[in-house]
């Protein structure tokens, strides 16, 4: 059995979690990685492209695959096919994606609406696989459908060994509150080890989490972009009663540039500027004239000048900071 109590998750994120990412979040205290979603039908007929999302780092601790599907033999076969070629400790199902393309497909979070169907899945997954399964879902489809204790109830009895709770419902994406509460119903229903995911976003916020849904472990999702710090910030809060830690503008530039430096290794300088926009507009966040820095980050085509523009940006906000703490 996976032993996942008291441990800190990094959420799978489309176009985000990649390898580099998960890397960074896992030096600094992230317990347990979970790779972007990767689609069963894609993995069954042998999608190269698909396979390259499943690299590992060896700083990532407990390492997850998380698969998306709606046909339970196909997404059978894809973790025969997954156990045989990568090393890994879990295989997450999504059920809670929100992205129209796949709910339309009938998958993602569309797999609440139809729990026969999903403990079908689950059943077909957990009797190939050898490493433990689990399940991502939400609060439920919408408001009309909030179904997540007796769904989870579904999948456990289906042979999911955890599941992890977003609580929000389909409708609402990424917005509005969190609902704590479903995520505590869930772990009362269930005997299996439940993850907090939703408005979990530093050590207050965990620390709270923990306490109104008595979970077994805790997901930090859009809160770890441009700031791997909160895993390391919350572990801290857990460990003294306070943080310590504070994270300075320069401090997030000059581990934005050892990011941007390790996604050139990983994917050549090409590949490396165009995707390092997205994760630099939030490690620039909060800094003096964030938005001029974003514009001129997303201009700029060339992996030596944009690393030269980093650099630069780093001794101008240090040499402010400087300057600031000699006059106080």
């Amino acid at each position: 059995m996976l032993d996942i109590k008291g441990k800190i998750f990094l959420a799978p994120m489309a176009g985000f979690t990649d390898k580099v990412f998960r890397r960074l979040c896992s030096r600094f205290g992230a317990d347990v990685t979970v790779t972007e979603m990767v689609s069963s039908k894609a993995l069954v007929l042998g999608s190269a492209k698909t396979k390259e999302l499943i690299s590992f780092s060896e700083e990532e601790k407990i390492r997850g695959i998380q698969i998306f599907g709606s046909d339970p033999e196909v997404m059978a076969q894809s973790v025969k096919i997954l156990q045989d070629e990568f090393e890994y400790d879990f295989i997450d199902i999504n059920m809670g994606c929100p992205v129209p393309k796949l709910v339309k497909s009938g998958e993602g979070c569309a797999l609440m609406k139809n729990p026969s169907l999903a403990s079908r899945i689950v059943e077909s997954v957990a009797k190939v696989s050898r490493k433990p399964v689990s399940v991502k879902i939400r609060k439920g489809f919408d408001e009309e459908n909030i179904n997540a204790p007796e769904f989870a109830y579904i999948l456990q009895e289906s042979g999911a060994s955890f599941v992890t709770v977003h609580g929000r419902t389909r409708v609402q994406l990424y917005s509005g509150k969190a609902d704590w509460e479903i995520i505590r119903k869930v772990k009362e229903k269930v005997k299996i080890p439940v993850v907090a995911n939703g408005d979990i976003t530093d050590f207050e916020s965990a620390k709270r989490a923990y306490e109104v849904t008595r979970a077994d472990g805790i997901m930090i999702g859009r809160a770890a972009l441009g700031n791997p710090w909160v895993f390391l910030q919350i572990k801290e809060g857990f460990e003294k009663g306070y943080v310590e830690t504070k994270v300075l503008p320069h401090m997030k530039i000059r581990v934005a540039i050892e990011f941007f430096t390790q996604l050139c290794s990983e994917k050549g300088e090409k590949m490396a500027v165009l995707e390092a926009r997205k994760h630099l507009s939030f490690f620039v966040k909060g800094i003096e004239n964030a938005a001029k820095i974003r514009d001129k980050i997303n201009r700029i085509n060339n992996a030596a000048e944009l690393l030269e523009f980093l650099e630069e940006l780093a001794a101008i906000v240090e040499k402010k900071e400087s300057f600031v703490d000699n006059i106080l």
